[in-house]
């Protein structure tokens, strides 16, 4: 066994937002002093494993398990929802993608149930809580927390770049091929429960006098029973709804 010995190691630009050395997009000499696979070195340089695409050593697609060798040249990709192959080293997402969020992207997490998309939010409890919950209910982790997304039993998750929801929406959407599942108001953006139509007779009971004389069509979530309508707000988050479906129509 080889102790002892370099590797270099290239990332493509868009990775180079995890990195301390590379940044320049220079080759990272990295120097490993016992058997490791390019996952760990990968990690090493500060890149969760959910954010590569594809890895290529010597000129060979590897993934990975692969156990670094001396002199090896390792070309780290970023991940390509629309290229040929597909995800290459990550799951294909499809329609029915569901996601756990930490609770430092509550903003995101209400904007992507506003379109549709099946999103809880995790909060008030440690790390190994979250991704306990992300297993238990097979759904894909986003947070800024790239140690978490480096924990071995993370499957699929994304490290979400951006300080702006409205971006941050782009990010996810983007990165997860999600046009397709978008379905603006079907669901409840305080809890994720699925919305259904309800009669106003059913609800005049809990309507303020102007909300009762005003609106006439009602939704109500079907988990928490929070009513909707379309009252001052909705103006707003239409707009919103244009963009996104403008920007991934």
């Amino acid at each position: 066994m080889v102790d002892n010995f370099i590797v270099y190691v290239d990332f493509s630009p868009s990775l180079r937002f995890f990195l301390k050395e590379g940044r320049d997009g220079k080759t990272i000499h990295k120097r490993l002093c016992h058997a490791t696979t390019v996952k760990d070195v990968v990690e090493s340089c500060g890149v969760p494993h959910t954010e590569v695409g594809r890895i290529v050593v010597n000129g060979r697609a590897v993934d990975f398990n692969y156990h670094m060798s001396p002199e090896d040249r390792v070309k780290i990709g970023d991940v390509d929802p629309g290229a040929a192959e597909g995800f290459g080293l990550q799951p294909i997402p499809d329609k029915s993608s569901a996601f756990i969020a930490d609770e430092h992207l509550s903003k995101l997490v209400r904007k992507l149930r506003v379109l549709g998309i099946d999103t809880l939010l995790f909060s008030g409890g440690q790390d190994q809580e979250l991704l306990f919950a992300m297993q238990r209910f097979d759904r894909i982790l986003l947070t800024r927390d790239r140690r978490l997304l480096m924990h071995r039993v993370v499957r699929s998750g994304y490290c979400v770049r951006s300080d702006n929801a409205v971006q941050q929406v782009y990010e996810v959407i983007g990165r997860f091929s999600l046009a397709g599942s978008i379905n603006p108001f079907s669901r409840c953006p305080s809890c994720n429960g699925l919305l259904e139509k309800v009669d106003k007779q059913l609800l005049m009971n809990q309507l303020e006098p102007k909300t009762r004389r005003y609106y006439c069509d009602f939704l109500r979530c079907v988990s928490c029973r929070k009513i909707y309508w379309r009252g001052s707000h909705a103006e707003k988050l239409g707009a919103f709804v244009a963009d996104v479906v403008k920007k991934f129509g």
